[in-house]
């Protein structure tokens, strides 16, 4: 009798010290197979002027809040740069540096958009009003002509000319 629960505390051992090995071997098995991805710390601007990152498997960027926009494009001109047209020298092109600066209603900031190399822009944006002004905008005409206000509505294009007249004659 004594050597049958001997035998039974042995056994009883053997299959607790089993289940822990198979247990942990399935555990360091599915570690190594599952795909572990560190995602980079980038964000995306939404519309809204929020920001997501990236998650998941494919490190694919979150959804944006689900929010209605608008599309605004438009265009900024500067001259004339000479006091003759067309200019005699090389001038550098005046939108390489410049920004678009939008503000919410609060006066907040809210976006910048780069000018392209004509000085047009186009970028999607939340539905509501906005202030629209220049970065570095020095020239005499500036103030004349910023800031705008433009009201963005959804599903819709919002178009606006910023016209800078430079005041060289």
């Amino acid at each position: 009798m004594k050597n049958n629960k001997g035998i039974a505390l042995i056994l009883i051992f053997l299959i607790i010290a089993g289940v822990l090995v198979a247990g942990g071997a399935y555990y360091f098995w599915y570690q190594k197979t599952q795909k572990q991805v560190a995602c980079t710390m980038e964000a995306k601007i939404c519309p809204d002027g929020s920001a997501v990152g990236r998650i998941g498997l494919n490190c694919e960027f979150a959804p944006c809040p689900d929010l209605k926009t608008g599309l605004l494009k438009g265009k900024v001109t500067i001259g004339p740069l000479c006091p003759v047209e067309p200019c005699p020298i090389t001038v550098p092109n005046p939108y390489t540096s410049r920004k678009i600066i939008l503000q919410n209603q609060t006066g907040e900031f809210f976006k910048l958009i780069l000018l392209k190399e004509d000085g047009s822009f186009e970028t999607e944006i939340g539905v509501g009003i906005y202030t629209l002004n220049l970065s570095d905008c020095n020239f005499l005409g500036c103030n004349r002509s910023l800031p705008k206000t433009v009201t963005i509505e959804a599903g819709k294009t919002t178009g606006v000319e910023i016209d800078i007249d430079t005041g060289i004659r």
